[in-house]
């Protein structure tokens, strides 16, 4: 082979391989945007029916024995940047967390609000539990960590506003919304306290559940006035929510602190809820936190006469934030 043939020859291989090498960069190229799209649609999978408006319950991933219900706004966006405030509905003793989702699922659309309700139910310990989550420990189960662990499920999924969020109660779920504040203060921008039955006051002379004396040993927590004066507080009450209690507190009863104990009955805070609320206002007053207390006219012990007044109240203190 002359020396031409052979330059030729080479040439030619070379152009041949360069080729090979840009089909292999090219094949390469698509192989990796096929793989990034793959990862982009597995990171960010879109939301279905069932993500948004009245989405179905879910079960606690801390502790499946808790589920609880959420109301999205029906145009919530999981591609946008938008941030959404969360309410979080706490329900009385009859656990019925639906109705507080759908009496409240207007003025969450109207309003761009997140809510949550969870569910409390009896008998995740055996027999009649019903008082459980009301003292915020039972049994060895901390409801208030259990609802704190369904927030941050929420906020892992949808783009909540901060870290803080808003807390209503109604009866049994007053008991909890205010015993819940004495520990984490940290995690409210608002709290409205519902009529509850029985009262927690802020006071280092009483024990657990009538004072907070022993709250640092018994929930590993030290009650921060100076966050809690940071929380914008709500209580409302319906005027004929008059009924009182003429029994004893029975041993049995988680309430029961042992005999003579001053302030562990069912009236020592009061005759009625409405005295109860008085006094627990001037308690906090008395310690620096301001309260807004509301009597809803003509109403009872029925929640629903109650929300109006809560919303009005949450609504508000969104509005100044979002100013700020």
């Amino acid at each position: 082979m002359n020396y031409s043939s052979h330059k030729d020859g080479l040439k030619l291989q070379l152009t041949q391989e360069a080729g090979m090498i840009r089909m292999q960069k090219n094949i390469l190229m698509f192989m990796l945007l096929v793989f990034m799209s793959a990862i982009a649609s597995a990171e960010a999978p879109r939301f279905t029916w069932h993500d948004k408006g009245h989405v179905p319950f879910q079960a606690s991933q801390v502790d499946a024995r808790f589920p609880y219900m959420m109301y999205v706004p029906r145009d919530y966006d999981e591609n946008a940047t938008k941030t959404y405030p969360l309410l979080v509905l706490v329900h009385g003793t009859e656990r019925g967390p639906h109705n507080y989702l759908d009496k409240n699922a207007k003025f969450a659309e109207e309003n761009d609000v997140i809510l949550l309700a969870p569910l409390f139910p009896v008998g995740t310990h055996g027999g009649k539990d019903l008082e459980n989550y009301k003292l915020i420990e039972y049994k060895g189960t901390r409801y208030d960590l259990i609802l704190l662990s369904m927030v941050d499920e929420v906020r892992s999924k949808y783009r909540i506003d901060g870290d803080k969020f808003n807390l209503f109660g109604f009866s049994g779920g007053g008991h909890f919304s205010h015993r819940f504040f004495y520990l984490h203060p940290h995690r409210l921008n608002a709290l409205s306290i519902g009529a509850p039955g029985m009262i927690t006051f802020i006071d280092d002379d009483s024990d657990w559940w009538v004072g907070t004396q022993d709250i640092y040993w018994k929930f590993n927590a030290r009650m921060n006035l100076d966050a809690m004066r940071l929380v914008d507080v709500h209580m409302v009450i319906g005027e004929k929510d008059l009924n009182g209690w003429g029994d004893e507190i029975e041993k049995k009863s988680p309430y029961y602190m042992g005999e003579n104990t001053p302030g562990a009955s069912y009236n020592s805070a009061g005759k009625n809820r409405q005295e109860r609320m008085k006094n627990l206002k001037a308690n906090y007053e008395n310690h620096g936190i301001d309260v807004v207390m509301e009597v809803v006219p003509n109403a009872g012990h029925d929640e629903t006469y109650m929300f109006p007044s809560m919303q009005k109240f949450v609504l508000s203190k969104m509005t100044e934030r979002r100013k700020k």
